[in-house]
């Protein structure tokens, strides 16, 4: 119970004591928190007599004030506990191009039928970008791979290949697998994420240097550059899937891996809303077996 509530009860009952009573508090606990407030304010609100308490002249402005900060502070608690509970909330996801496509419509629809009220904010960018949101505590989740996010904690969903993407025409196409030393002197098309991520990693392991002829921060922008016949690419087989271009798409013979999954910072400093989204997202995927 706060102070200030107390204070505009006692100016309604004109008694400590029925205010007391009112709030499960002894008659002198009440007192007490008067003459405290009086004390921090350096001036009385209330003329004490034998029967009854008045409130001083010239301080009516002043209840006029507490009244504010009371309901202020009453809208406060509701919004608290409109953002802790689960029939109301606001959550804000951060996401790669292929889980916004293939994942998330799912996982989203089903979970708002479940609960209607919370709201989402969805914002789909490349690893960088969703790196800088989360430091900058913009997001409260974020799918991506596990290796862009190694100073968060991360849930772990499933698994994605690394593909090899070329034209109908490209000589790599002939073959049912690429390894990833053929790719050496081909002209390459760098997708959003650059070489900052798994596919830089790949070229520094095999020791090449790419040629890099263009660089695009749209993958599907990239991918209709593959097509027209400017260069080959690398992407996930997941954002591959059903993508909606002329081209040839081969696995590497070493056959590359990511695991995607779900970053934040603390599980501990995620909403109720939050963490019951990431519980349902984890089971989703379990139970579609991606």
């Amino acid at each position: 119970m706060s102070k200030y509530e107390i204070i505009l009860d006692v100016c309604q009952t004109c008694s400590f004591s029925l205010t007391a009573e009112k709030y499960n508090y002894t008659q002198s606990a009440v007192s007490q928190i008067i003459k405290n407030y009086e004390k921090k304010i350096g001036l009385p609100l209330f003329k004490r007599t034998h029967n009854t308490i008045e409130l001083l002249p010239n301080t009516e402005h002043i209840i006029r004030e507490i009244k504010k900060i009371h309901e202020a502070e009453q809208n406060i608690l509701n919004i608290s506990n409109q953002v802790n509970s689960l029939e109301s909330g606001f959550i804000r996801i951060g996401t790669i191009q292929s889980i916004a496509y293939h994942w998330l419509p799912d996982i989203l629809k089903e979970f708002s039928a479940r609960f209607p009220n919370i709201q989402f904010e969805v914002y789909v960018y490349g690893f960088r970008e969703l790196n800088a949101m989360i430091e900058d505590n913009k997001l409260d989740l974020c799918f991506t791979s596990e290796n862009a996010v190694p100073h968060l904690e991360f849930s772990p969903l499933g698994t994605d290949e690394l593909l090899l993407v070329t034209p109908r025409n490209h000589t790599l196409s002939q073959k049912l697998s690429v390894s990833f030393l053929d790719i050496a002197e081909m002209d390459y098309i760098s997708t959003c994420d650059k070489l900052d991520f798994e596919v830089g990693q790949l070229f520094k392991f095999y020791d090449i240097k790419p040629n890099v002829k263009y660089e695009l921060n749209e993958d599907f922008a990239a991918l209709k550059m593959v097509e027209a016949g400017f260069g080959i690419t690398i992407l996930s087989k997941l954002l591959l899937s059903g993508a909606p271009f002329d081209i040839c798409i081969r696995p590497f013979t070493e056959h590359f891996t990511r695991t995607l999954g779900v970053g934040y910072s603390k599980l501990n400093h995620l909403s109720p809303a939050a963490k019951v989204f990431l519980t349902y997202t984890q089971k989703w995927y379990q139970e579609t077996n991606f």
